[in-house]
Order: C-alpha cells, then sequence, then structure tokens
C-alpha cells in the first residue's frame, strides 16, 4: 500500500540549532531514503530564509515555512530566546488544510539542544520506521549535508566580482560593536575583497562607507554561496550559528576563525576544539553537536577579539 507523504517539522529556531541538529536529522532521513523527492515528502522550516537549506535535498515546491499557518503573527522572525520559541503540535500543524494529508515528524522538541545533546528516537519517528543512527557519519551523509540551494552565479557576482582571485568573509553579529568591525578593516589588506554578512547592511556599509573592495548583505544564501567559492579562503566570525555554516559550506581551501565575545569560552573550547570536533563525529549526530565539520576546512579558535586581532595582522604582513 502506498504511504502517505511525510512532513518534517522544524519550527523557528536559533540558526546553529536548526543547522546542526534539525537539519542533520532531515539530512540523515534523505540520505536514508526515508524522506524521498518522488513520494512528496516535505519540510516546513519555520523562516523563509532558511528554505535554500532543504530545497535542493527535496525540490523547491516541497519545502515550506511558517507563513502559511494561521495565527502566526508576520512576518516570522527568529527567537532571541527559549520565551520566544513557537511550540506548534503535531495535531495543530495536520489541522491545517494544506497539511492534512501528511504524516508528520515534529522536531520542535529538538529545537533547542543543550550542549551535551542527549536527544534520542521520538515516537513518531519510530512509529514511521526511522530511528537515529547509533554512528551517523558516512559518505552519504557527508554528500547530502553539503547540498544546499546556492544563489545563482550572477547573484554572487554582485558580491564578488568575477576578476577577483581571492577573497575572504566576515560575519559581523548582531548586536556586536562596529568598532570590531573597523578594527577589522584596519588590520586587513585594502586590497583585499571582503565580504560582509552582518543583519544591518545598509547601516553598517555607511558606516564604513570609503572602504575599498567590501561587498555587505544580509542574505544567508548569498553568505553561504559566498562560503562555497573556490575563492573564498577564510571566514572570520564571533562563535555562532552563521558562522559555523561555513562548516558544511566552506570547502577544503579555507579556513574559519571564531572568537569569542557575546559567548564566552566557558568551556575553554579554545585549547579544546579539536578534541571536540573528533567526537562530533563520531556516535549519533547528535553528539557535539555543533562542532561537526562537515567539509573538512581548518578551524582554529581564539579566546577574544584582541588575540584573533593579532592573528590577523599576519595577514597583513604577508
Amino acid at each position: 500500500m502506498k504511504r502517505k507523504p511525510r512532513l518534517v517539522v522544524l519550527p523557528p529556531q536559533h540558526l546553529g540549532h536548526e543547522l546542526h541538529v534539525g537539519r542533520c536529522v532531515v539530512v540523515d532521513m534523505v540520505a536514508q531514503g526515508f524522506l524521498d523527492e518522488s513520494m512528496g515528502d516535505s519540510v516546513l522550516t519555520g523562516l523563509p530564509d532558511r528554505k535554500f537549506f532543504y530545497e535542493d535535498l527535496l525540490g523547491t515546491d516541497q519545502v515550506l515555512d511558517f507563513s502559511l499557518l494561521p495565527g502566526i503573527p508576520l512576518p516570522v522572525r527568529p527567537p532571541k530566546g527559549p520565551d520566544e520559541y513557537i511550540n506548534v503540535t503535531s495535531a495543530q500543524l495536520q489541522s491545517v488544510p494544506r497539511l492534512s494529508g501528511f504524516d508528520v515528524i515534529n522536531l520542535t522538541g529538538y529545537a533547542l539542544p543543550p550542549t551535551y545533546c542527549t536527544f534520542s528516537t521520538t515516537a513518531e519517528m519510530a512509529e514511521l520506521g526511522y530511528r537515529v543512527p547509533e554512528r551517523f557519519l558516512s559518505e552519504a551523509f557527508s554528500q547530502h549535508a553539503r547540498r544546499f540551494k546556492f544563489s545563482a552565479p550572477e547573484e554572487l557576482a554582485k558580491a564578488v566580482p568575477a576578476g577577483v582571485p581571492h577573497y575572504i568573509v566576515l560575519h559581523h553579529r548582531y548586536g556586536a560593536s562596529v568598532d570590531e568591525l573597523l578594527r577589522l578593516f584596519a588590520n586587513l589588506p585594502l586590497h583585499l575583497w571582503k565580504v560582509v554578512f552582518t543583519s544591518n547592511p545598509q547601516e553598517t556599509a555607511q558606516t564604513l562607507r570609503g572602504m575599498p573592495n567590501a561587498f555587505f548583505t544580509n542574505d544567508l544564501q548569498l553568505y553561504a554561496t559566498a562560503l562555497r567559492d573556490e575563492r573564498c579562503k577564510l571566514l572570520i566570525s564571533e562563535w555562532s550559528g552563521a558562522g559555523q555554516l561555513a562548516q558544511y559550506t566552506l570547502g577544503n581551501q579555507g579556513g574559519i576563525w571564531f572568537y569569542y565575545n557575546h559567548y564566552p569560552d566557558v568551556f575553554n573550547f579554545t585549547a579544546t576544539h579539536k578534541i571536540w570536533e573528533t567526537n562530533a563525529m563520531l556516535g549519533n549526530y547528535f553528539n557535539c553537536w555543533d562542532f561537526k565539520n562537515i567539509t573538512g576546512c581548518d578551524i582554529r579558535h581564539f579566546p577574544d577579539f584582541d588575540a584573533l586581532i593579532s592573528a590577523v595582522k599576519v595577514i597583513q604582513s604577508t
């Protein structure tokens, strides 16, 4: 008997949580054949700017977002804290006419993973025949995890002209001081092309007006595309979900330099991150969840912004 199409639901959540936990569930389901585009299987993600996470896995028409749900204030925004998370039940979802024909796998319970993540298979998953694997890493998982619907080449060319031989990307986290970005620019070569991902691109560009060879954007898809290009040699980012997107997109020709600021390095990741990276690739995909390095790019951690600047100055002198 032909089964019903399946719908995996990921509510609005912090970017790193969706990337390392919820999306990894979807990736593994696709890799194992549990989700199949030809069967009409779909994903409902919380935020429209994250639809590209899944569109190359299941097809553009089969990736939806929370804006279609009744009673959800629009526009849907990423939560700032646990009290802003939207919790919806599978029964509520199936009451929406467009979703009533699906078997629902609701990942709402996975949206706030703890540092030591102890999640396991849910009853909904098991009922439909899926179990969280004891060891997730495989060639199929790695290949699917790198699949995003990237921006078209002409869109990237607006950010980085085709003649630019190499460039770096800077992630300026929301709430971070623009003075930090100014210090980065002051210590990087003027001729080096820079793509700056920031929540306020117009305002930030105006503050840094006159700085040559720079492009500012808040387009998450374009940012991911810039990281994927072989000309991208480095991402500099505060430790955050947006920076960790490079662990799935930046090739092994590049590196990530993480530094700690809003989130202090209370676990001493600066000294121990290689152990966490190794452990993240063992066992199931919840293990050391935000340290997965799928692309094999080189990652360094700096305890604070001053330590990062000391490293950046080496780029200036070479």
